[in-house]
């Protein structure tokens, strides 16, 4: 059975090709906004990941589609994307020396017979204190741009983490584990 990626995340075709999943890439062009979800924050990012999923569905004829959504949540509060070099810089200061969650919402469904899998991943991390000047230097590489909640763990900001409790690959932007068993669950074993 054919797999859909809808996303353009470089970090999640890496994790999936890394598990030797085969699979196509039709990136959901869903807008990431949060403010029109109800409900929890847990169940925000899981209907935006089945958005997203669900409009790449929408396209095709067949196949299973994945789709994910990653956020970073500190004081109940979602920090997304940063919008410019100032928002990376309060997000990272507000990360600063505390713990935060990264949820990532999963949707998994099948075109064929309009069957579908919703879930999330929740991964505590733990940051180091960064100094003013740490965070501006990190800010210069680019590497904060397009990343929840301005960093990427995989990255260079692996030196800010000072512990992490869960899934690793959940905090790079795709939990693997999660994913193979949605992935069993519908009759599709990576191994």
């Amino acid at each position: 059975m054919d797999i859909i990626l809808a996303s353009a995340s470089p970090r999640r075709k890496e994790l999936l090709d890394q598990i030797g999943v085969s699979f196509k890439v039709i990136p959901s062009k869903v807008d990431e906004n949060f403010d029109m979800l109800k409900g929890t924050i847990e169940s925000k990012v899981e209907e935006l990941a089945y958005i997203k999923a669900k409009e790449v569905a929408q396209k095709v004829n067949k196949g299973l589609i994945l789709g994910a959504d990653t956020i970073v949540v500190i004081d109940e509060e979602i920090l997304g994307k940063p919008l410019n070099d100032e928002d990376a810089f309060n997000m990272l200061s507000r990360l600063s020396g505390r713990e935060h969650k990264v949820i990532t919402g999963i949707a998994l469904i099948d075109v064929d017979n309009n069957r579908h899998r919703v879930t999330h991943e929740s991964t505590k991390v733990i940051f180091d204190t960064l100094t003013k000047e740490r965070i501006i230097e990190y800010i210069k590489t680019g590497e904060p741009n397009g990343k929840a909640g301005a960093y990427a763990i995989q990255g260079r900001a692996a030196v800010f983490v000072k512990k992490i409790e869960g899934c690793y690959f959940n905090v790079v932007g795709l939990p693997i584990s999660k994913v193979n068993s949605i992935l069993k669950e519908f009759g599709i074993d990576v191994l």
